[in-house]
């Protein structure tokens, strides 16, 4: 065997029997991964904390977007600022599993911390007082975006880590799992929130002191806590062989043997722009990914606030949403992103996708608790006397949200395995690391537009449609590769000898 093949037997476990399919402990791990994981997203950044957050510590829905969208920035812009180093340093750095338990330190932190986010009172002229205890609306924002930063890290290294998981005909089923796993485990446990909203009698807002909101970042750092155990013992760390953290760090924040991070960030720039010359349709990619990766980020980060504040939705419906949002997530992951793939090949699959999610969302922006559809249809009386999505536009928006979950998952699924079929089956690693670098590089775009608009027109719906500019664009640029780049949908790696 040659020393190229050696490697690649290496990479994919050519002599370790737990490295294969889904079903070995390396992918199988490696996906559940996102199990452990998922729920910081769904709980904390997108549908039980946010609104909570929104409405009665910062105390207006449309600040409230404003203010959640500004967190999620801050957050993007320290990943835009230190996620290319790290990516850097990945392909050189030592172990990183010890790296990785720190980033999951910081989801950890950030969710008992929230515990601590007490709510404002509203006095007997229904005035609105912002909290006088606890971590307040600033102390707040700095604990979302430490978790957010370290979902952010923890994302890239786990991308990174993929090709480690699995032989690389499995790796886009392994990859699917995971967000199939992931929605799964967000379904979970939504339906454990709204067991116990519904049990404790809320309805339409929280009462008390919102014990279940402020709850729901304690329940998910234990969850990760006992989730993530296999992830740790299972799958392969994959870090290069003599690799170093600390050499990696001398060798990216320096230049001509001095340090120098301006020079370094130079240099970058110059490796960027030979790897255009040499590989120019894998970059353009990338440059796309940029966009609609960010659009989609947006999309998910406050879209439990947009449907809260638009609709009026309690913590019940909130968590119902979020459940139904995952089982079609679920249902994207497993199912579509294969489906599309076969049939179309990854790039003209996250085409598709992407040209449906604008469709969708042009769709239900037009909805309001007056009326779908931009007024066409109004909303009439109750349908039904449960007390929950008993209006038109609260099934509408439901109907809506199956499609945008599902079209969201696929193409996350779709985008991650696009890299596999472009990069120099030789340099997947360091592809691997610009495609998380395109991941935090602009994350803080969306959530910036969305604030500057929402603050601008006073006005939740338009606030939130400049997601449809990052989806377009990114689209647009998508049209700017070959029809034949990832054509086939198909791996170029050599079989490693068993």
């Amino acid at each position: 065997m040659t020393d190229a093949r050696q490697a690649a037997a290496d990479v994919h476990g050519g002599a370790n029997p737990r490295v294969g399919g889904f079903l070995q402990p390396a992918g199988f791990s490696w996906a559940l991964f996102e199990f452990a994981r998922n729920p910081y997203f769904m709980l904390i950044v997108t549908y039980v904390f946010p609104p909570y957050f929104a409405q009665f510590v910062v105390g207006d829905p449309v600040q409230g977007q404003a203010t959640v969208a500004e967190a999620t920035k801050w957050a993007g812009v320290i990943g835009a600022l230190t996620a290319p180093v790290l990516g850097a340093m990945m392909d050189r750095g030592g172990s990183r599993k010890p790296v990785m338990l720190v980033f999951l330190a910081m989801l950890f932190v950030s969710g008992l911390s929230l515990w601590w986010s007490m709510p404002g009172s509203v006095d007997a002229q229904g005035v609105f007082h912002p909290p006088t205890t606890g971590l307040g609306v600033y102390g707040t924002m700095a604990c979302l975006v430490l978790g957010f930063v370290g979902y952010t890290y923890s994302e890239m290294m786990h991308n990174a880590m993929l090709r480690t998981a699995g032989r690389p005909d499995a790796l886009s089923q392994i990859s699917g799992a995971g967000i199939g796993l992931g929605q799964l485990s967000s379904a979970l446990c939504l339906g454990g929130v709204v067991v116990v909203a519904l049990t404790a009698g809320y309805l339409g807002t929280a009462e008390g002191d919102f014990a279940l909101q402020r709850g729901s970042g304690p329940f998910m750092a234990i969850w990760l806590a006992l989730f993530v155990l296999p992830f740790f013992l299972y799958t392969p760390d994959g870090a290069p062989a003599g690799g170093s953290w600390a050499r990696a760090a001398r060798e990216v924040l320096s230049k001509d043997g001095k340090l120098n991070p301006i020079g370094a960030a130079m240099g970058v720039f110059a490796y960027l722009r030979g790897l255009f010359r040499e590989f120019p349709e894998a970059m353009k990619y990338l440059l796309a990914c940029l966009i609609f990766k960010d659009g989609i980020i947006a999309l998910l980060a406050i879209g439990g606030v947009f449907s809260t504040g638009v609709l009026g939705w309690g913590v019940a419906e909130g968590g119902i949403y979020g459940i139904w949002a995952s089982i079609f997530g679920a249902i994207g992951g497993l199912w579509l992103a294969p489906k599309l793939d076969r049939a179309l090949g990854p790039r003209r699959a996250i085409m598709a996708q992407l040209a449906a999610l604008c469709v969708v969302v042009v769709i239900a922006l037009g909805t309001t608790q007056e009326s779908i559809l931009y007024g066409l249809i109004p909303a009439g009386g109750p349908l039904h006397g449960l007390g929950l999505f008993d209006t038109l536009p609260d099934l509408f928006y439901l109907g809506v949200t199956a499609f945008i979950a599902g079209l969201a998952a696929a193409n996350i699924a779709a985008s991650r395995y696009m890299i596999v079929t472009l990069a120099p089956k030789d340099r997947v690693a360091e592809f691997y690391g610009l495609f998380a670098m395109s991941s935090t590089a602009t994350v803080w775009l969306g959530p910036a537009m969305i604030e500057w608009a929402t603050q601008t027109f006073n006005d939740q719906r338009v606030g939130f449609s400049p997601i449809l500019l990052l989806l377009a664009g990114g689209l647009a640029l998508m049209f700017t590769l070959k029809p034949t780049t990832g054509a086939k949908g198909r791996l170029e790696f050599e079989t490693p000898a068993h």
